[in-house]
């Protein structure tokens, strides 16, 4: 194991020892987790965190209790991934693609337009196909999917220009997060995809330094970038799994009751973030709109469709090598 990759496993346990200080043990008869994120406390992700800690502790009558850590407390993704498969972490909430080491598969699901709406994407984590990453997942980690979770689709902002169809956005200097396939799956649409940091996005756009960025609309709200942009295009792009996920060792402690209480609140709190995402989108569109936005819904996807095409092929060493799983989720009936 590389150096860097031993210090970040002694950070999470010191990390971890500390809190045990800070907490005290649970009561005779109640169970304590710990479980990390590092999304904004108030963000939607974290409040499903929390409905999934309610519903842990009210079907248990408090015999179980989840104590939730967000916003980086504990760590990076990296840190809270490792931890949990380490144990010094009982339950992490984040990428599938924290686990790619493991099940290098679950990057497909940062592809573009691999999913068509919410319907889809909820067919496919539900499929056998997604159950049999998750069983990959178990016999090579002490890793157990317990929840899935939309990231939220996230679609195109643009300073001056347009955009209607991939001719437009031939070019254009659009922000993405500085991954591999996301840079990929931008330059596949046909943009020159232009990954810089988050916090310098803003005073980019304002200074056309690129000329759009994308984003789920809650964050394009939350950021203020309306105040520098004048045009989303509702082609969702993206829309990752992020999971919900717990160390097997942990897990068999419980007793067979908890362990399905675990599984219920995990499920029913990936069907609230679903419904509550949705239902902030229609808000947040229309509050766009109030902002002077012009609001731009695609009408001909099948050229976009057409324009990524080779992407399975030639992205597919990113998955693990096999170009027909785009393909599979893409095509999944639903």
């Amino acid at each position: 194991m590389k150096n860097g990759s031993w210090r970040t496993i002694i950070v999470i346990a010191v990390v971890t020892l500390g809190l045990a200080v800070v907490f005290p043990s649970a009561a005779p008869g109640k169970t304590v987790l710990k479980l990390a994120n590092v999304v904004p406390p108030t963000s939607e992700k974290n409040l499903s965190c929390l409905k999934f800690s309610e519903i842990a502790g009210n079907e248990t009558k408090g015999e179980l209790q989840i104590q939730v850590f967000p916003a980086s407390q504990l760590g990076n993704e990296r840190d809270l991934s490792i931890g949990l498969v380490m144990g010094t972490l009982d339950l992490f909430w984040g990428d599938a693609t924290a686990f790619a080491d493991y099940v290098p598969e679950f990057n497909v699901f940062n592809s573009p337009l691999l999913f068509k709406d919410d319907k889809h994407w909820k067919a496919v984590v539900e499929s056998p196909l997604f159950d049999e990453l998750a069983e990959k997942l178990l016999k090579k980690a002490p890793v157990r999917i317990i929840g899935k979770f939309p990231m939220d689709f996230r679609y195109i902002l643009t300073r001056e220009k347009p955009v209607y169809t991939p001719e437009d956005l031939k070019g254009m200097k659009i922000r993405v997060p500085d991954i591999p396939i996301w840079v990929a799956g931008m330059k596949g649409l046909g943009a020159a995809a232009t990954p810089i940091s988050y916090a310098e996005v803003y005073m980019a756009l304002q200074q056309g330094v690129i000329d759009g960025m994308e984003n789920p609309l809650g964050l394009m709200r939350s950021m203020k970038f309306y105040e520098v942009t004048k045009y989303v295009t509702l082609l969702g792009w993206n829309n990752a799994v992020n999971v919900l996920v717990i160390n097997e060792e942990v897990f068999q402690r419980l007793s067979p009751e908890h362990q399905k209480v675990v599984l219920e609140a995990g499920k029913a709190a990936g069907e609230y973030l679903l419904d509550l995402l949705a239902k902030n989108r229609a808000e947040n569109l229309e509050f766009m709109k109030k902002q002077g936005m012009i609001i731009i819904e695609p009408k001909k996807m099948d050229e976009w469709a057409e324009q990524v095409k080779n992407f399975p092929e030639e992205t597919a060493d990113m998955w693990g090598g096999d170009p027909n799983l785009y393909w599979k989720i893409r095509n999944y009936p639903y």
